[in-house]
């Protein structure tokens, strides 16, 4: 008997798991093709003559292949074709997105660990980041919290540098 609930139990989370994978799947595949025609959109956009790809005038406004052309064109013929124009901008925006996840993460540690400290934690301090470099910016009480604040951004994991904008408040 105990086998057979067993049993019934295990087919119960197969089932379970089943169905609210699919759900998911299926969004993952309609985000897919939902870029597939964004991209197939923009590239016929691009092409005023019509010709099914894309030379270096037909690109020259927009900003991603600016000084990147021939990375995109991946067979050297001096055009992009739609598979070449999608790739390259696919993966361009993959790489912007986990940059941004990565500045995200940054930002995060950074106010974590002004707010561990006990000299700060009760300040308003701004804090953003791009491309791991931090910027601080707000008000705070004395020369040495805007010096304190700088030390800790600078000894976060991920920082590459940081532009201290923090000012003394004024009495």
């Amino acid at each position: 008997m105990r086998n057979i609930t067993h049993f019934k139990f295990t087919l119960l989370v197969i089932a379970l798991a089943t169905s609210s994978v699919s759900p998911q799947v299926f969004a993952l595949d309609n985000l897919n093709d939902a870029n597939q025609n964004a991209y197939t959109t923009s590239f016929k956009a691009l092409d005023t003559d019509s010709s099914n790809s894309l030379t270096p005038s037909e690109v020259k406004n927009e900003k991603l292949f600016s000084g990147h052309f021939s990375a995109a064109d991946k067979n050297k013929d001096g055009s992009l074709d739609q598979e070449e124009y999608k790739n390259y901008k696919s993966q361009a925006e993959q790489k912007n997105v986990k940059r941004v996840a990565k500045d995200s993460v940054i930002t995060s540690r950074v106010k974590g660990n002004l707010l561990k400290d006990e000299g700060l934690k009760s300040l308003k301090v701004s804090v953003k980041t791009h491309q791991g470099v931090v910027l601080l910016s707000g008000f705070v009480e004395t020369e040495s919290q805007i010096q304190q604040a700088e030390k800790i951004a600078t000894e976060t994991e991920g920082v590459k540098s940081v532009k201290n904008s923090l000012l003394l408040k004024k009495d």
